[in-house]
This record gives C-alpha cells, sequence and structure tokens, in this order.
C-alpha cells in the first residue's frame, strides 16, 4: 500500500510538472554524446535518471554506455559519473532534480543510449513523465529495477537468456508493455494497480503469480515482482 501511494504521489507531482506554465522551454536544441568507456571491471551497475522526455535503450557498443541525448534547456543537460568500487564499476546518468523549476512548453529531452552486451549488468531505470523503450534482449543482465512515474513504457525482455535473474518494475501511470521470453522460465508476482493487466499465454497459480509453460522444467529463470499504477499492462511472450 506505501509504494502504491509514493507512485500515486509522483505520478501527481510529475503531471504538474509537465501542465505547468511558468517558464517555457523553447531554447536551441543541444547534444550530448554519453560515454562510459570500457576499463578492466569485471561487473557494472548502472542507473539512468530521466526526469521528463523520451528514454530508449538498446543493446550494441564496445564500450560500457554509448550514446546521445538531446535537450533544449541548460538545466536538462544531463551528469554522467562513473567510479570503482573493487571489481565493479558504478555509473550513474541522471538529471537529478534539475527540472523542479522548468515549467513545459515544448520540451525536448531524448536519450538514446546503447549497452554493451558482454559485461553482467545491474540496471536500475527511474523515470518521472517519460515514453520509454527498453529493449534488453541481448543484454548480460544481473539484475533489473524500474520505477516508472507517468507515460508510455514497453520492456522488451525477449529473446534467449543464459542466465536467469530477478527484475522489479514499479510503474505508475500509462500503458506499459513487458515482453517476457517463452522458451526460458519466467515467475512473475503481480501486485495489481487501477487498471487492467492482461497475461497472455501465462498460467496462473492463484495470488497474482504467474508462471509460463517452460518454468517447471526451466534451468534459466527470470523471477520478476510488479506493482502497477493505473493504466493498461499487457505481458506477453515472444
Amino acid at each position: 500500500m506505501k509504494k502504491k501511494f509514493f507512485l500515486g504521489v509522483m505520478a501527481a507531482t510529475m503531471l504538474l510538472l509537465v501542465s505547468g506554465c511558468r517558464t517555457l522551454v523553447n531554447g536551441k536544441l543541444e547534444s550530448s554524446k554519453i560515454t562510459i568507456e570500457k576499463d578492466k571491471v569485471k561487473e557494472l551497475d548502472l542507473e539512468l535518471n530521466v526526469g521528463a522526455g523520451e528514454l530508449e535503450v538498446n543493446k550494441g557498443t564496445d564500450d560500457w554506455v554509448e550514446g546521445t541525448i538531446e535537450y533544449n534547456h541548460d538545466k536538462l543537460k544531463p551528469e554522467v559519473s562513473y567510479k570503482l568500487k573493487g571489481d565493479k564499476g558504478i555509473g550513474i546518468i541522471e538529471q537529478g532534480n534539475k527540472l523542479n523549476n522548468i515549467k513545459i512548453g515544448n520540451i525536448k529531452n531524448n536519450w538514446k543510449l546503447n549497452l554493451n552486451n558482454e559485461i553482467p549488468i545491474d540496471l536500475s531505470v527511474i523515470t518521472g513523465a517519460s515514453q520509454t523503450k527498453l529493449d534488453l534482449k541481448g543484454l548480460n543482465l544481473s539484475g533489473l529495477d524500474v520505477k516508472a512515474g507517468v507515460g508510455d513504457i514497453t520492456i522488451d525482455l525477449g529473446g534467449k537468456w543464459k542466465k536467469g535473474f530477478d527484475a522489479t518494475l514499479e510503474i505508475g501511470v500509462g500503458k506499459s508493455t513487458i515482453i517476457l521470453p517463452k522458451d526460458v522460465g519466467v515467475k512473475i508476482d503481480s501486485s495489481k494497480g487501477i487498471g487492467n493487466t492482461e497475461f497472455v499465454d501465462f498460467i496462473s497459480k492463484g495470488n497474482g503469480v504467474y508462471v509460463n509453460e517452460a518454468y517447471e522444467k526451466a534451468d534459466v529463470i527470470i523471477n520478476l515482482n510488479t506493482e502497477m499504477g493505473i493504466g493498461e499492462t499487457i505481458f506477453k511472450l515472444q
């Protein structure tokens, strides 16, 4: 209940943000090249923190992270940090709290990032008011944590996975599409919010638990804990 309340408050806050009228955002479009270079670490913790805009994540870079972020206000300029902790790299790409005094006119804040598919990545994605597309198939995920406020989101975890992992999804307001693999074991522990949730080709085990047909005999399993807010959510296999 506390989590649902938190998501509701966050969603309402972001809606107020994007509907404000005090300071219009109509600046010149600028672009930042984003790179976290490949080094000798053996695993990566990566956090992506987007206030408002569009986020697209795919695989495909020799570095740990590579991409571009286009924005039309100085306060939307991203900050990138990276540090080492033993054999682990810790990277953060964020906007922080810089959106507090921006009221939206015609905001442009488009993130397009590619991630390395060799290193194990524990990925955290936090969005406020964003259209989000996470095409994560083919990556080497060791964990996934998504907290989404307002906006449509697609998360593609389809395809073959050599290792299982735990994932947590907390989604506020919008349409959500979650694509999961049919040939790898999948278990969903779902807490439904206000809205429609559909589990296509999954088997209900009761109490909000769903599995795919491959689950019972699978050596590789994705465990997905979900808390859905307001809107339409579909879980489907591919």
